[in-house]
């Protein structure tokens, strides 16, 4: 498993490290861009190249970090405005039974009450952070707060990764594969309690008809 994830991701670096430097810089910004829209798209990967390829003396380091941090916030700031300006109104005008009108109070409660720490770890969380943005748009959090937290995860992940695969350069197939495991386990995670979710608002549903 490990031989094969490092392979792949070897023949990967080979790739990108044989494009000029700018065009990485564009590369590392529109993989973190398209990651937030279409989450299965291997953007953390990315992250690890730029690190490694700034270990190398083929990249800036900082320079790395603010290109991947920047492209990560503009993609889910349009999620969130999606969120914002269509989202809501959308839940409240079709009364859909698994999220209505009183699950939209509900979620502006959350965010009033953990908003912060929610999009701080936000980046954190493979695979939940576009249904975070989604949902912050959803209850009307303030823009410049969704910009100032988001950016603070967003840097902070990055900033995560550009080191991991800055100072382990050496070792950078395994740091890849181990991060694939980690990536793979928070999204198993993530799912279950989607799950959970849905069953717990199944639930309701059918104890919902009962009283009725």
């Amino acid at each position: 498993m490990w031989e094969f994830l490092s392979s792949g991701f070897s023949e990967l670096l080979t790739t990108v490290d044989g494009i000029r430097p700018e065009y990485i810089y564009l590369i590392l910004f529109a993989v973190a861009f398209i990651e937030n829209i279409f989450p299965p798209f291997p953007g953390d990967t990315f992250t690890l190249i730029g690190g490694y390829l700034a270990a190398t003396g083929r990249l800036d380091v900082w320079l790395t970090l603010v290109i991947v941090t920047a492209g990560t916030v503009a993609s889910i700031m349009l999620v969130y405005y999606f969120g914002y300006h269509h989202g809501r109104d959308y839940f409240m005008r079709k009364r859909f039974r698994l999220f209505g009108a009183s699950d939209i109070g509900k979620v502006d409660g959350w965010f009033d009450r953990y908003g912060v720490w929610t999009l701080i770890c936000s980046r954190f969380l493979i695979g939940g952070r576009v249904g975070i943005a989604i949902a912050s748009g959803i209850s009307r959090y303030p823009t410049g707060k969704m910009v100032v937290f988001s950016s603070i995860s967003s840097l902070l992940f990055g900033g995560m990764l550009v080191a991991l695969a800055y100072f382990m350069h050496a070792y950078i197939g395994k740091v890849a594969g181990g991060f694939e495991l980690y990536s793979k386990i928070i999204l198993a995670v993530v799912g279950l309690m989607v799950i959970l979710w849905i069953i717990v608002w199944i639930r309701r549903l059918k104890n919902a008809k009962k009283e009725t």
